[in-house]
């Protein structure tokens, strides 16, 4: 299943399922899974691991050195799940720093051109679309959808079943089953489709505005409010108690 015209290190684990196209690299230490698919000039790094059924398209770098000034050739890992697709011309970073690690889990959709940096933690099911660029320890939530064109900075969280609209600039947390629109980015009400999707009840569905009517409409201080959600002091949807349990203090504000 390895194309004659591929080059595969013999230092690399590759599954005897697994296809490797035309002019495609696998590097010493790549694992490559059962049943993954690199299709044509495929470039898979060392220390990358690709989870079974995977299929990779035209053109991906995977597993390139991260873009950091403080990076010194230590070693570091990325991890992709399974199921996943990768499509033309995406890059993903290892992680920074001694036994740093970019995490992808499984049934994740990377869009053409998109790049997702080091130390990146992407969520199951999560959708990264075209031209998309995630900088270093972004985290995106299990399927939740990043629109086409986006910037998402460094340190970054984009919270489960929430979307973040195409073409815009991401500095502050998205959080969780909520959307992100306007320039720049602010809360605009529920991500419903993703939520009906994924068989939200309309009682969750309901806590969940309140909650946010209570968050960005309450009248209260923002951190107060906050505070009672992670201290589970004011009725609150498991998705969001969990998130402000960790919460950075870089949330997005409400539309005007």
């Amino acid at each position: 299943m390895i194309h004659p015209s591929a080059l595969v290190s013999s230092e690399a684990k590759v599954h005897g399922s697994a296809s490797v196209g035309p002019w495609c690299i696998v590097e010493a230490g790549a694992k490559i899974a059962e049943g993954v698919v690199l299709d044509t000039r495929v470039h898979i790094l060392g220390n990358a691991s690709i989870g079974a059924g995977t299929h990779i398209f035209d053109g991906a770098v995977i597993g390139g050195e991260p873009q950091a000034l403080k990076y010194e050739g230590e070693e570091t890992f990325l991890e992709i799940g399974e199921n996943c697709k990768i499509r033309e011309y995406v890059t993903v970073n290892r992680g920074c720093g001694e036994n740093g690690i970019t995490k992808i889990a499984n049934d994740v959709l990377l869009m053409a051109y998109s790049h997702v940096g080091h130390d990146c933690l992407l969520g199951r099911g999560a959708v990264i679309s075209n031209g998309v660029q995630l900088g270093g320890h972004v985290a995106v939530g299990e399927f939740a959808t990043v629109g086409g064109g986006t910037y998402v900075q460094q340190f970054s969280k984009i919270g489960a079943y929430a979307f973040a609209g195409g073409t815009l600039k991401i500095i502050r947390d998205v959080p969780p089953a909520s959307r992100a629109l306007g320039d720049p980015a602010r809360f605009a009400g529920l991500n419903l489709h993703a939520l009906r999707k994924h068989n939200f009840s309309e009682e969750r569905i309901a806590l969940l505005e309140k909650n946010y009517r209570e968050l960005y409409r309450g009248g209260k201080p923002t951190a107060e409010v906050i505070l009672d959600f992670a201290n589970e002091k004011t009725e609150c949807d498991p998705l969001l108690t969990e998130y402000f349990k960790n919460f950075s203090g870089n949330l997005i504000t409400s539309l005007k």
